[in-house]
């Protein structure tokens, strides 16, 4: 049994007396020695530049956050770094969302543009996808995958960079900064727990650093385990009666009959839901009748059961004064699992009753963990990074070859129902009945389900899925003559890469003859592409002050698609009219060459809603109030061309006194041939206008139209039967906004002091769907918040450290898109003290005040908040000791 009382009071002497530590807390002699090497003057690479200089702000905006101050804000993974991010406005689709195609998988989403238009280095080079698409439409990357013990620092461009870095960087870049120089080893154990209950997790980390010979190795090992919250752990969210609507404030319908003539439920008799062995019980719903149900909220996993495991070795090896050898491996390992909604089964059924009246009825089945057993999805992955490389000095000019492996793999499954095993076992469907519809089986939906019966109905659901990214880099920098108002600097850069995919599905997935997994369809996919890269940069002072920094970048790209390649350029300027002020801006293209899973994508099957237009119109007795649910099929396009856009920015960065500095900039993302998934109602308007004579039917228009949408059946010739949809270049945006930052340090006898702040405004967010359409804003008509800001207050001496961090989310759109929900503002408290020079103890916690996500009036279906935006973790507390040897 946990002893919570003993951590409870180290938790209240800590704040009070300010001595604690932060997860993965370095121990504060180490910030001394760093603070004597930043005081060195040298030029060194920034993201957004191949250009060393001595200044980390330059032409391009970007964002630095140090190991100490990840560790000082409260952060417990890379994940939640980028996370709290002002730029960050975007939803997530992550692991609260269980149904999701890509549930154990962590993504950011800079600007609200989607997570695969940031790109994405590690230690500048690119790495794998993830394997599976997000939304089942695009590759994106895990932030799961990179582990806070081997990261120095995070480096975010907030503008585009594609003449410097390539396909797409359009919303910003996020380079991730390796441990390169360790001179002693540290082991941190760090304990946390949620103040509400359950989510207990633990991690072990271990640093170290040594010399070999001429060569130089950093090492790092971490573990990680997190225990799964679910809703029912939380008393606000753990029953229907949470529900904020009060008319649809009724357990789930988990047995149920119901009359498709009427739409009302057939009422069960009394003894059937008790008998059923399963825990429902007799409920009601006005209008509709009763049934057998059962209160299902909180069954499914807020945060998942998460265990990581990863290795990381860095080593660089001095061949001569002029030339040394590096690599870099990173080896990282996860076991996922999560509990989604619970396993179900529904259809109709149609018979003759001994009068020989027609019965249709509609039948439901959730079952209950007593029957199936846990109802878990669980998935297993893997990547591997590996860097080897040369660099160094000929001529005075820098120099680097570097080749780059990543792979990533993932294995997953769940038990479904075997869609002709269930069917069968509820309905007869073997001897058909009128209209070639089943009639009852052999066991009723009220029945208990024994374990060997189940054990006949399911199977386990399996999805494997790997990617990979080759790449082979050379660049090379330094100075390339004197001008008047100084030296022109120049970076050269070439590159070859490849990169692939693939997903398989097992066959019953990918069935669709009767014989997959009920209710559940999927989708596969998989190719290659190669691309070749060559970049110039200059760093050109035109007068005292003034810099010119133009760049240029051709990628070729081969693939089965027609996008060939893409030149793209850009023009940015710094000036210094005074020493504390610079004033920045320019001009970029970017784009993004078409998502390999937009091309590749294999045929999936899914259902949608849809309303008939063609014969709304055309049929003056079909009723278009109900409207039709077709079966939908999408596939990949190979005929994409790239997105492309432009950015633009402008800004000031002030410094009046020492200490004190202030950014502010504006910019602008235009970006257009945006690809999209053909919308399947847009679709059947055309169709009704090309079969009612509104266009040319005999067009290339009408005729691709006419082969998505496919109607008839032996009943029916005008009966919709399938829409087939796939991604298309049409969509165009406009997105304006400012960031805005500032810190100060306050140096005093008691110690120092520092403030931070950060806030990014969405000014203008506009959108063309078709190219005759105008442009509409959308800013506010986004679940993205519009403003963000986050700020920290820290106090450091010798022995003891306190920061407190905030961070406010603006409001949101609510469900019935008639208002806005209020902002969400969480803080982050984080202590620490020095024992000795070689221990350190420590504590912070999370969410200091357990605010909850705002919760939405007009969402009527658990869990009554926009899991895209807020969570439901609450506060929670981490305890930990560093000792160093």
């Amino acid at each position: 049994m946990r002893d919570k009382t003993s951590i409870a009071k180290f938790v209240q002497m800590a704040l009070l007396l300010g001595a604690g530590s932060v997860a993965s807390m370095p121990l504060l002699a180490a910030e001394d020695e760093v603070a004597q090497e930043d005081k060195k003057v040298e030029r060194i690479e920034v993201t957004g530049s191949r250009i060393a200089r001595t200044d980390i702000e330059g032409a391009s905006p970007v964002v630095v956050i140090s190991a100490s101050e990840i560790a000082e804000r409260g952060f417990t993974s890379t994940f939640s770094v980028l996370e709290s991010l002002t730029q960050a406005t975007g939803s997530q689709q992550g692991e609260q969302y269980t149904n999701s195609f890509t549930p154990a998988a962590q993504d950011i989403n800079l600007r609200g543009l989607g997570p695969g238009r940031t790109l994405v280095l590690l230690n500048g080079r690119r790495v794998a996808d993830y394997p599976l698409p997000y939304n089942s439409q695009s590759n994106f990357f895990n932030w799961s995958t990179i582990p806070l013990a081997a990261v120095e620092r995070i480096e975010i461009q907030t503008d585009g960079a594609s003449a410097i870095y390539g396909s797409d960087a359009i919303a910003g870049v996020v380079n991730v900064i390796t441990k390169k120089q360790v001179d002693d080893t540290t082991i941190t154990g760090t304990y946390g727990y949620t103040t509400e209950g359950a989510g207990y997790s633990r991690k072990l980390q271990l640093v170290t650093g040594f010399d070999l010979g001429k060569s130089n190795w950093v090492v790092t090992a971490e573990w990680n385990e997190q225990d799964p919250i679910y809703g029912k752990d939380r008393d606000w969210m753990d029953s229907y009666e949470d529900n904020p609507d009060p008319n649809t404030r009724y357990p789930a319908r988990a047995i149920l009959t119901y009359d498709l003539f009427t739409g009302n439920y057939v009422a069960p008799d009394d003894e059937q839901c008790f008998n059923s062995g399963t825990g429902y019980e007799l409920s009601y719903r006005p209008g509709k009748g009763r049934y057998c149900g059962y209160d299902s909220n909180g069954e499914e996993t807020l945060r998942s059961y998460r265990e990581n495991k990863s290795v990381f070795v860095s080593g660089q090896y001095e061949i001569n004064d002029s030339m040394s050898a590096f690599t870099d491996i990173l080896y990282w390992k996860s076991k996922v699992s999560q509990r989604n909604f619970r396993l179900w089964w529904g259809d109709n059924i149609t018979y003759l009753d001994e009068n020989d009246e027609v019965v249709a009825q509609g039948l439901q089945r959730i079952f209950s963990p007593a029957e199936t057993g846990p109802q878990e999805a669980n998935f297993d992955e893997d990547t591997l990074n590996i860097s080897v490389g040369l660099r160094g000095v000929i001529a005075d000019y820098d120099w680097e070859v570097a080749y780059t492996d990543s792979t990533y793999n993932t294995d997953s499954g769940q038990t479904r129902f075997k869609e002709e095993a269930i069917n069968a076992y509820y309905m007869d469907t073997v001897n058909l009945g009128p209209y070639g519809y089943p009639g009852p089986g052999a066991h009723s939906i009220y029945d208990f389900v024994s374990p060997e019966d189940m054990r006949d109905l399911t199977g386990r659901q399996s999805q494997k899925g790997d990617s990979y990214m080759r790449q082979l880099s050379a660049n090379l920098s330094g100075d390339l003559l004197e001008l008047p108002a100084g030296t022109m600097q120049f970076a050269v850069s070439a590159e070859y890469s490849k990169q692939g995919y693939d997903i398989d599905l097992d066959e019953r997935t990918l069935n669709s003859e009767g014989q997959g997994w009920w209710g559940l369809t999927g989708t596969e996919g998989g190719g290659d592409r190669k691309r070749y890269a060559v970049g110039l940069e200059l760093a050109i002072p035109v007068f005292e002050g003034f810099e010119l920094n133009p760049a240029v970048r051709y990628d070729k790209y081969e693939d089965d698609s027609s996008v060939g390649g893409r030149a793209t350029s850009q023009l940015k300027f710094t000036y210094r009219p005074i020493q504390q002020l610079m004033v920045r801006g320019g001009w970029s293209q970017t784009f993004r060459a078409p998502d390999m899973h937009y091309l590749f994508a294999a045929p999936s099957g899914f259902y949608t809603s849809v309303e008939d237009t063609y014969r709304c119109e055309s049929d003056a007795n079909y009723d278009c109030d109900g409207g039709e649910n077709p079966f939908g099929q999408r596939a990949g396009n190979i005929k994409l061309k790239e997105e492309t856009g432009d950015t633009y920015s402008f800004g000031v960065v002030f410094e009046p006194i020492e200490n004190l500095s202030f950014t502010i900039d504006y910019f602008r993302i235009e970006l257009e041939d945006v690809v999209n998934d053909e919308d399947a109602q847009t679709l059947m308007n055309d169709e009704a206008d090309c079969r009612l004579g509104d266009r040319d039917i005999n067009s290339a228009f009408c005729q691709n139209v006419l082969s998505k949408v496919v109607r008839g059946n032996a009943l029916d010739p005008d009966e919709l039967e399938e829409i087939k949809v796939g991604p298309i270049n049409q969509s165009e945006f406009r997105l304006d906004g400012i960031d805005v930052s500032g810190q100060y340090t306050l140096m005093t006898d008691m110690g120092d002091f520092k403030f931070k702040l950060g806030y990014s405004n969405t000014l203008k967010y506009e959108e063309r769907i078709f190219p005759t359409d105008p442009m509409e804003s959308i800013r506010s008509a986004s679940y993205d918040p519009r403003t963000i800001v986050n700020g920290s207050i820290g106090w450091n001496n010798d022995d003891y450290a306190v920061t407190l961090f905030v961070r406010r989310l603006g409001s949101i759109l609510n469900y019935d898109e008639d208002g806005r929900i209020g902002s969400w503002t969480t803080a982050n408290l984080t202590a620490s003290m020095r024992v000795n020079d070689n221990v350190g103890l420590g504590l912070n916690v999370n969410n200091l005040t357990n605010e909850r996500p705002p919760q939405d009036d007009t969402w009527p279906s658990w869990p009554y908040f926009y899991r895209g935006q807020y969570n439901a973790i609450g506060r929670e507390v981490f305890v930990n000791a560093t000792v160093r040897f």
